[in-house]
């Protein structure tokens, strides 16, 4: 099917990210360990280990693909360019510093494209179903999502390092604090790569928390029209306020949506007859449409 071999296109990227951070250790290793040159033992071995840890969960990660697993490595393949950097502060070679954060920095461009997400994602779907992505509220990606992940990646580096130079106190109460806040920063960012839109035999499922409180199924004899929006189109909006091309699902019978409340709130329906959404992949999101009869 046409939608296998575009999945298998976009595998081709994610093995290129295995196949560098596999190398990584001859690459950015002799980088960082200048750069660790000047540390106190403690602090030197402590970063050591912990980047041969990293380095080698990530790898693992890297080659088991899940949701999960693609957090792990969005947040980690970034992290390592900043390590860099770190490392050009101290006794690295400014010119060889930049080199290898440069390719680093394309791989972690890479670990955020839509083709490496999609293969991760659709790691644990069932059968004959595709899913895409959906992207996130730019409202997001302003601020809020690359906070969650410095939080999440600072806070559990940071306490084991503070101990490793000898700041006690301050170094326990960063391990304890600083490991629950990245475990609430991980799960915010985990629950972002489970909404999709999923193109299943019966129809097609939008699968956002965001946007509805369960799953909404729309069997394939609903479904009338799917593609790009209209500019002050007046279908239901459930796009979040992502950034790009919203595509427009419209149906020959009303849809019954139950949006999110607040805790404690009733949760009130909507009925409507198109919507709005913002898959990662919107054209080949219309091109699964027509492939599987939708449109």
């Amino acid at each position: 099917m046409g939608w296998v071999r575009g999945l298998g296109g976009d595998r081709v990227w994610v093995w290129a990210v295995r196949v560098w951070w596999a190398a990584l250790p001859f690459t950015a290793g002799p980088v960082l360990a200048d750069g660790l040159h000047d540390a106190s033992a403690a602090w030197r071995s402590t970063a050591s280990v912990g980047l041969w840890v990293l380095w080698g969960g990530v790898l693992v990660g890297s080659l088991l693909a899940h949701p999960a697993t693609l957090v792990l490595v969005r947040l980690a393949v970034p992290s390592a360019v900043a390590a860099l950097v770190w490392a050009g502060l101290g006794d690295a070679d400014w010119g060889e510093v930049a080199l290898v954060a440069a390719i680093t920095g394309a791989m972690a461009a890479v670990c955020l494209s839509s083709p490496v997400g999609q293969v991760f994602v659709n790691a644990i779907s069932y059968g004959d179903e595709v899913r895409l992505l959906l992207r996130p509220p730019t409202v997001l990606l302003a601020g809020p999502l690359p906070a969650a992940a410095v939080i999440t990646v600072g806070g559990l580096v940071s306490g084991p390092l503070l101990l490793a130079a000898e700041q006690w106190v301050l170094g326990a109460l960063i391990t304890v604090v600083g490991g629950a806040v990245a475990v609430l920063g991980g799960r915010s960012l985990y629950a972002l790569t489970r909404r999709w839109l999923v193109f299943v035999p019966a129809g097609v499922v939008l699968h956002d928390h965001l946007a509805v409180q369960d799953p909404v199924l729309l069997r394939r004899r609903v479904v009338s029209a799917f593609g790009p929006a209209e500019q002050g189109s007046g279908a239901f909006d459930l796009s979040q306020g992502a950034t790009g091309l919203i595509l427009e699902l419209t149906a020959n019978q009303p849809i019954t949506l139950t949006p999110p409340t607040r805790r404690g709130n009733r949760a009130d329906e909507v009925q409507t007859s198109a919507v709005l959404i913002a898959p990662s992949r919107p054209g080949q999101a219309v091109a699964l449409a027509r492939q599987r009869q939708l449109i």
